[in-house]
């Protein structure tokens, strides 16, 4: 016989980036939720909201919301005892102190009005406290005796229900040698003390409910049990985390229905399916507003239905990482591209719309709060795109509606998505209207991102990025309601990397901003007068990185190979930025910004072999001016030296790439291993194409055969470098072998000088100096 069902409650998680090499957002971390539970008052529904964490049990009960027992023995009362003393009494006093001489006010009261009863009933109830579990004695000593004590406290629990006079009291005892046959496992008994004395009762409280959970789980019909099970998770609040697991999803729903007498029945059975539904639930919500529309609990389906939209809709919209929460089929529509992950978008879109014209079509004299219906009519107005229907829904709210100051919170928010996302594109800017709710939620970094990502979408790159600067800044003196970070991935993004997504917004504008994009932005912070509040919060970051936005803009024309432009980007950077962020000083071979080598004479990994004869202060600046100085001279046909020219131009190039010692006048950063990223010059990077190319220049002007081998032996180090990096990526397996085209040129066309430029790189020296 199945004594007991066991359960553990699945984690409904997203599909996890595993990185060996550090932290991957995922799950709650990238979940967008605009419409809040916490706003709305669900609290004894509170183990159940949408998340793509695992359930937990937490408080549920509030000044709003009281325990059950605690409100029934209230009432039993008749209101002249304070809760506190009603739960001192109930479970926390010990039986002994259940005399006419006690302090508790419950116990006073009852002696006052002589409910002999009652405090019998109380002191019987601490006796059996130590019966309450399957095994008492963690030893297992004593198990016999154990069975011999339960069996006499259900005797006398039957024998104190036969003996009151009072029918809650008499319920009371029922409950209690019920439970006690339970932790017995006469699952038999608990079954017949149950359909003996309460089934088939008319007026079911909650001592109904807790005895029919203990019955739920002594069922041995599934389809039955399931359904007690929605009868208890309906009705007893205190029970709903424990009985949710007798459920059973396999079932066919109407199977589960069929033991319904009355709609209201009904209605619990289309809750706790749509509870565990972690996908669309829309029937289960129809079903339940057919048979019971002002149930308390068909609004919470509404808000778990809210919130699964805003996950499918929101979190790829705006952050493009795949929705919080993994469901069955997604693995095969999405493989990490971002095209992908928003290819499910308007589909749930669409199903948004679905609910929306529910809601139209539903009675809502008829619904528990018909003012929350309307918040979610707003909400999903918004995410099905149909803004002035959005607006005017919330101009309804506002003139016709009291709402809390969190309702009032939240239409604000929704409002100001709305009219910034209704703007035409090339013409968006933050609406004044917004400007006073993106102050007052300074600290809601997924709102502040929204509102940035929508102006991106409609071209305000500029706005975007001041917004995007913000976040992260709760600790200043604009603390909004406060939230977790905002990360996101740029719609270049074509797979699942550790690289592959932003936290901040110098990252993205480096990887994502054109020249151009750049140079607009850098233009508006310039200009700003900073007058007002708001545009002292906006510009409060960037601001202070001018400096460093010309660094950025000019390491994208380093991308562009635009050499003139990117001097003169680095030159406004200004000499006190290159002191403080790129002065040279001996790192040997660390990952820092600062330049340890000179990129013209000296190559990373390799001896020096180029006499050190041109001196000068290292920093991007420079570097570019160089740059342009050899490749100036480099292509003059006047120039004797041009072979050496070249070379140098080579090595800076080369230098510049990842293999390099200047990588950082292309990156802000060097990760240990190599990446593939949406940079425009990725392939330049990591594949040495200028370098390989100037080599080769290099060599058409050597004026010696020992200098033209050098120059091979330099072009077979880029191609290597740029075969290895398509092995990069993730590569654990042993490499195919390489057949180097510049090894095989050297050998066939200087065999005499193969050997030693092929077996290290100690004979180059020698081979430079022979340049002439």
């Amino acid at each position: 016989m199945k004594i007991l069902k066991v359960f553990t409650v699945i984690l409904l998680s997203s599909s996890i980036t595993v990185s060996a090499c550090g932290y991957y957002p995922f799950g709650e971390d990238v979940r967008y939720c605009f419409f809040k539970p916490e706003y709305f008052g669900f609290t004894t529904y509170s183990e159940f909201h949408y998340t793509a964490n695992s359930f937990e049990p937490g408080q549920i009960f509030d000044e709003q919301h009281l325990p059950p027992n605690d409100e029934a023995w209230f009432n039993y009362c008749h209101g002249k005892v304070p809760l506190g003393s009603i739960h001192q009494a109930v479970y926390e006093l010990d039986k002994n102190n259940f005399d006419a001489n006690s302090h508790n006010l419950m116990v006073q009261y009852l002696y006052a009005v002589k409910d002999f009863e009652a405090i019998q009933y109380l002191r019987f109830a601490k006796e059996c406290e130590l019966a309450n579990a399957f095994i008492a004695d963690p030893w297992e000593r004593n198990d016999t005796m154990n069975v011999r004590i339960r069996s006499l406290f259900i005797y006398n629990a039957m024998e104190g229900e036969c003996m009151a006079k009072n029918p809650l009291i008499k319920e009371r005892y029922l409950f209690l040698a019920i439970r006690l046959a339970f932790y017995d496992q006469d699952f038999e008994r608990v079954r017949e003390i149950f359909d003996s004395n309460f089934k088939g009762s008319k007026n079911k409280g909650i001592i109904y409910y807790y005895s029919l959970y203990f019955r739920t789980l002594a069922e041995e019909d599934p389809s039955l049990q399931s359904f007690m099970a929605a009868q208890v998770f309906a009705n007893a609040p205190d029970k709903r985390f424990v009985v949710y697991g007798s459920f059973d999803t396999e079932l066919p729903l109407e199977e589960v229905l069929q033991h319904a007498q009355i709609k209201e029945e009904r209605a619990n059975v289309y809750l706790l399916s749509a509870i565990h539904t972690p996908d669309r639930a829309l029937n289960q919500i129809k079903g339940m507003y057919a048979n019971n529309p002002g149930s308390e609990g068909l609004d919470f389906l509404l808000l778990r239905e809210m919130n699964k939209i805003e996950d499918w809709v929101y979190t790829p919209y705006y952050s493009m990482f795949e929705p919080s929460v993994y469901l069955e089929g997604y693995d095969e529509e999405y493989n990490g591209a971002v095209t992908s992950v928003l290819s499910r978008v308007a589909a749930d879109r669409r199903y948004a719309q679905d609910v929306l014209d529910f809601i139209n079509s539903s009675n809502l004299s008829k619904v528990y709060n018909p003012q929350f219906w309307l918040l979610i009519k707003a909400q999903l107005e918004f995410v099905t795109n149909r803004y002035s229907n959005c607006l005017a829904t919330i101009e309804g709210l506002k003139k016709h509606a009291t709402l809390t100051i969190d309702e009032q919170r939240q239409i604000e928010r929704t409002r100001a998505l709305a009219i910034t996302a209704a703007q035409a594109v090339g013409s968006a800017v933050i609406l004044e209207e917004v400007k006073p709710v993106l102050l007052k939620n300074a600290g809601d970094d997924r709102f502040i991102f929204a509102i940035g990502r929508e102006l991106e979408y409609k071209g305000n790159t500029t706005d975007a990025a001041l917004l995007y600067s913000l976040l992260g800044q709760s600790y200043t003196e604009y603390v909004g309601e406060g939230s977790d970070s905002a990360f996101w991935k740029a719609k270049k993004n074509k797979g699942s990397t550790f690289m592959d997504y932003y936290g901040e917004h110098m990252a993205y504008i480096d990887a994502v901003y054109t020249p151009e994009q750049l140079g607009l932005l850098i233009k508006d912070v310039e200009c700003s007068k900073q007058e007002d509040e708001f545009s002292k919060w906006k510009y409060s970051i960037l601001k202070n990185e001018l400096p460093m936005l010309y660094d950025y803009l000019g390491m994208k024309y380093i991308r562009q190979d635009s050499l003139k432009m990117a001097a003169k980007s680095f030159r406004k950077a200004g000499n006190a930025y290159w002191q403080e962020n790129y002065s040279a000083w001996e790192t040997g071979d660390s990952f820092g910004n600062q330049f340890d080598a000179n990129p013209f004479f000296q190559v990373k990994y390799t001896p020096d072999f180029i006499p050190l004869n041109d001196r000068f202060t290292l920093n991007k600046y420079t570097i570019t001016q160089k740059l342009m100085t050899y490749l100036s001279r480099a292509n003059k046909s006047s120039e004797k030296n041009r072979d050496y020219y070249y070379f140098l131009v080579a090595n800076c190039y080369y230098n510049m790439t990842y293999y390099g010692n200047a990588w950082m006048m292309r990156r802000t950063y060097r990760s240990g291993t190599q990446t593939i990223t949406i940079i425009e010059d990725n392939d330049e990077y990591n594949e040495c194409n200028l370098a390989n190319r100037y080599y080769g220049l290099a060599f058409q002007h050597a004026k010696t055969d020992k200098f033209r081998a050098l120059c091979l032996r330099m072009q077979a180090k880029c191609a290597e470098n740029k075969w290895s990096s398509s092995y990069s990526e993730y590569y654990y397996g042993e490499r195919p072998e390489y057949d180097n085209p510049y090894y095989d040129k050297l050998e066939k066309n200087y065999p005499e000088y193969y050997k030693e430029l092929a077996g290290n790189c100690t004979y180059f020296e020698d081979y430079f100096k022979a340049r002439r």
